[in-house]
């Protein structure tokens, strides 16, 4: 089985858009590299929001990645940068990367909210998305 693991940010303020998104192409950089990595892949929607979907070889090899390095950096810097954050994580038979229609049903049915020190009406009222999701545009990274 593999580890799929999606992540949705709203970037508070568009002042802090520069600083995260210097961490968020480094942690992509760290994430490519990374041991047990079959994918990544970053969407981009209105109000500065970014969501990011990986899957992996298993919990272990994403919690390794997780915890060092720029990512670690990067999470240290959430809390006030975020006005919104959540997470979801299951595992699959396959290594292909969830389409985003599946990754925002997840995330909606089994997200998880991360710790944000300035908290949108979304995230204060518990809410891991809005029901629907907008517009955007995504990135693949293969693995290096």
């Amino acid at each position: 089985m593999y580890t799929v693991s999606i992540t949705r940010l709203r970037v508070r303020s568009i002042f802090y858009m520069p600083v995260f998104l210097l961490h968020a192409m480094r942690t992509g950089t760290q994430a490519q590299k990374a041991d047990g990595i079959f994918g990544v892949e970053t969407r981009f929607e209105k109000n500065n929001v970014v969501w990011t979907k990986t899957v992996w070889a298993d919990e272990a090899q994403m919690k390794k990645y997780r915890s060092s390095g720029a990512h670690q950096i990067a999470m240290r810097l959430l809390s006030e940068m975020c006005s919104e954050a959540s997470i979801a994580r299951w595992q699959q038979d396959g290594t292909e990367l969830p389409t985003w229609e599946d990754a925002h049903r997840r995330i909606l049915t089994e997200g998880k909210l991360s710790k944000v020190k300035h908290p949108s009406p979304l995230h204060a009222a518990g809410r891991t998305a809005p029901e629907r999701m907008r517009s955007g545009f995504s990135a693949p990274m293969p693995p290096a």
